[in-house]
């Protein structure tokens, strides 16, 4: 693999701006595939997604593919989908229920917890070669975790545990599983999945970027609220019918190693109806009426969990970003499944999640096309640098741990790369406080 030495990546980031570089270059994407997807906790999927004992499917961290699965005893597991022998991918399903993973080469077998089974052709091997040693097992990340069944895997045997990599992200994934009445979700509605002709970052990014919607989703947020009038897709955001809305008051919040999310409007008039009335008595049945109303009064759009994974409560889904190369993404956006809720209400939420953001969807489409405008553009030699230098140096210390700024600072995305992007690729643990170590290269 190309190198690239601590001077000339630390010289790709500056507080306020980063070199195009860092979306266009394989060799950078290389390094970050090695670095950032090598070192950090990376989301990989939900524990919904293996219910029962037997249950798989398939996942990544960075390029590598691994089958998340729970064993015959209720553990989770993330097994390399890559047979000890001969290196072939065992599972070629996206998903599904196994008692065993065949190798379909030499039939080499594996259980659900990553053991080796069956070793055919025994005599055929070294005699001191034993099936119960664990250089036949599948490979398993050094570190797999969970938080309120949101399962992360990092690559590197040590570093900040879980908790303390989230951080104050983890109010955001509160405000989403509390949303259920039953205390969980689940990721049972099925998923959208499309490909970006972009960068990863591109939609890293603007998971933390509340002012575009004045611009890129102007069909949906102007003064008829055509799209969503039509489609069903949730509330029109418009302040005294304007069609420039003043996003400041709503602010962005960050957090250490990358995490944010976007504020919002409070929400002065929730929903009413049978369906929805029913709801709200089993989130008060559960909580009480003074919690379920701090439950329901909406306060954020976008979370961020860097570096692959951006979900929303109010539009109830998550979306996990896969880079496949420098310029090329895949998304994978999950319907949240809010147990205990009313049926209605969460085939409602399917419903809107494919008019906004599916794959031909009002709002992700508008994104999408803005992706893939920027990495075009970013080929070009005529100016190197990208800018993230709103409200700079303008963000206080906020109540859940991080900072806030105002609604167009831009100063999450300055942890993500100044702080965040360039620890990690310089051999620091991604929270170096701008003190990246230049010993560590």
């Amino acid at each position: 693999m190309a190198e690239l030495s601590y001077a000339e990546l630390r010289a790709l980031v500056q507080p306020d701006r980063v070199h195009r570089r860092l979306y266009t270059d394989p060799v950078i994407f290389d390094l970050e595939m090695q670095r950032i997807f090598g070192t950090a906790w990376v989301f990989v999927g939900h524990d919904s997604q293996v219910a029962n004992a037997g249950d798989f499917v398939k996942t990544q961290i960075g390029r590598d593919d691994f089958i998340m699965t729970r064993d015959k005893d209720g553990a989770i597991h993330l097994l390399a989908n890559r047979c000890a022998h001969r290196g072939l991918a065992l599972c070629a399903h996206e998903a599904g229920n196994a008692r065993y993973f065949r190798c379909p080469y030499h039939g080499w077998t594996y259980r659900t917890d990553g053991t080796l089974a069956s070793l055919p052709q025994r005599p055929s091997y070294p005699r001191d070669l034993r099936a119960d040693e664990k250089a036949y097992e599948l490979a398993q990340p050094p570190r797999v975790a969970t938080y309120r069944g949101f399962v992360f895997a990092s690559l590197a045997a040590d570093g900040p545990s879980l908790d303390e990599y989230l951080n104050g992200i983890t109010h955001s994934i509160d405000d989403l599983v509390d949303r259920a009445p039953d205390g969980e979700i689940a990721l049972t509605g099925g998923r959208s999945r499309y490909l970006i002709r972009a960068n990863w970052k591109l939609q890293i990014d603007n998971g933390v970027d509340l002012h575009h919607s004045t611009y890129t989703h102007v069909s949906t947020l102007d003064e008829n609220g055509r799209q969503f009038a039509r489609h069903g897709g949730g509330p029109r955001i418009l302040i005294d019918g304007r069609k420039s809305i003043d996003w400041e008051p709503f602010g962005v919040v960050g957090f250490p190693f990358g995490h944010g999310y976007q504020g919002r409007p409070p929400v002065e008039t929730l929903p009413s109806g049978p369906v929805y009335e029913a709801y709200v008595a089993r989130l008060q049945a559960r909580h009480g009426a003074m919690r379920t109303q701090q439950i329901l009064k909406y306060d954020r759009f976008n979370s961020v969990i860097y570096p692959n994974i951006t979900f929303q409560a109010f539009g109830q889904h998550i979306r996990l970003v896969r880079p496949i190369s420098v310029d090329l993404t895949e998304i994978n956006v999950f319907p949240v499944h809010l147990k205990g809720a009313p049926e209605e209400l969460n085939r409602a939420a399917v419903r809107s999640l494919a008019a906004t953001h599916s794959a031909a969807s009002m709002i992700q489409t508008d994104d999408i096309e803005m992706f893939e405008r920027a990495q075009i553009g970013l080929q070009s030699q005529q100016d190197d640098w990208v800018l993230f230098a709103g409200h700079e140096g303008s963000e206080q210390p906020w109540h859940e741990g991080g900072w806030r700024g105002l609604g167009t600072s831009e100063f999450v995305s300055r942890i993500q790369y100044a702080e965040n992007w360039i620890s990690y690729m310089t051999g620091g643990r991604g929270n170096d406080r701008l003190g990246v170590r230049a010993d560590a290269v």
